[in-house]
């Protein structure tokens, strides 16, 4: 199996301009924000594996609130690199939008999570939905007129106030162009967010998973008119007997269990400050809020940029063999169980793996999802 890095995450400020109701940002425990600086970025560059792919400006913060971020995007698209950058898309002017094309951007991920004006500043406060789509229809005509090709996302993370809105995120999608549609789950870090989830019923069946056994009956579906009457509550309750396979249209419904995305992808990230870490979840040291009790996630690094070029970073023993034992996922499953002492106090887990430990991951579950 080849082990090569081939998307590089960086995050070019964790400072942000909005504060959105279920941000991550929220549980954040003692950690700082800033910017990466002019020398920690020229490391970065420097050092860059052959094999990356794709360069993706995001993390944890606004990148557009970097002072410097076109150059940024400049220098790694001259690598002859893919670059795409995450945007709460607030401060993305009809100029910021020219600079960023001319810059050689590739793709623009806007977070959108809520499609009416009210449930959008519901949530990201400071934010106007009207002023997103201002924005949106100025990048359109700007990247319609180039010769290259030039693809548009949306993230969306999906709660209990904001789902009515999944039924217009195809046609938002459609009038405003958009190439590809990321819709991720809310991350509990309080009693409010908690009381958000739409997926505690999955989280606790096989549905979908490696685990259902063999002599489990295949139900095979065709498609349906789900509007009609009786089906929404029809297909709920089937979708959620989590007692056999489900085939819809010849398609198994899979939701991947028990693995990292981030690791079988080959991706790592690169914090403000030159930290480097494997994975959204162990970037910041954080709360998760479950079932009332509360666990402390520590943040995990590899090195840092400042001190090692990040090729050895990623070549060190330590790393290699860590993303090795997340391969093999045999971790105590935390995320399906009570929570016992060492889910809340951080210990190692059950089966006696030393941290970090992905057991508690709800990326590795397949219910959190990043671009």
């Amino acid at each position: 199996m080849q082990d090569e890095l081939r998307r590089l995450y960086l995050e070019p400020t964790s400072r942000c301009n909005l504060r959105c109701a279920m941000c991550f940002r929220n549980s954040w425990i003692d950690e700082t924000t800033g910017d990466m600086d002019e020398t920690t970025f020229k490391k970065v560059l420097a050092h860059i594996p052959e094999s990356v792919e794709t360069v993706f400006f995001g993390g944890m913060g606004e990148p557009l609130a970097h002072p410097h971020i076109l150059d940024m995007v400049r220098a790694v698209s001259a690598t002859g690199r893919r670059t795409e950058l995450l945007s709460n898309g607030s401060l993305l002017t009809e100029e910021v939008s020219a600079a960023l094309l001319d810059a050689g951007l590739d793709m623009l991920w806007l977070s959108v999570d809520g499609l009416s004006e009210e449930r959008y500043e519901n949530i990201r406060r400071n934010g106007h939905l009207a002023t997103l789509k201002r924005h949106l229809i100025a990048f359109n005509q700007l990247r319609f007129s180039l010769q290259r090709e030039v693809k548009l996302g949306i993230a969306f993370v999906v709660m209990k106030s904001n789902v009515s809105d999944l039924a217009e995120l195809p046609w938002f999608a459609s009038y405003y162009r958009v190439n590809e549609v990321n819709v991720s789950h809310v991350i509990p870090t309080d009693e409010h967010t908690e009381s958000e989830l739409l997926y505690k019923n999955v989280l606790e069946s096989d549905f979908g998973g490696s685990n259902v056994p063999p002599s489990a009956p295949r139900l095979h579906l065709p498609l349906m008119d789900w509007t009609a009457p009786g089906m929404p509550q029809a297909a709920a309750k089937l979708l959620s007997a989590g007692m056999c396979e489900i085939f819809l249209s010849k398609q198994r419904l899979l939701r991947p269990a028990r693995q990292c995305r981030f690791i079988e992808e080959g991706m790592c990230f690169v914090r403000h400050d030159g930290f480097v870490s494997p994975c959204m979840s162990l970037l910041r040291t954080s709360r998760l809020f479950w079932a009332g009790k509360t666990r402390v996630n520590h943040h995990h690094f590899f090195g840092n940029v400042r001190d090692t070029p990040l090729d050895a970073i990623w070549t060190s023993p330590d790393y290699a063999d860590f993303r090795n034992r997340v391969r093999a996922f045999e971790f105590s499953p935390c995320c399906r169980c009570s929570q016992c002492d060492n889910w809340e106090n951080s210990l190692p887990d059950c089966y006696g793996n030393e941290l970090p430990t992905c057991g508690a991951c709800l990326w590795s579950e397949g219910i959190i999802s990043c671009p």
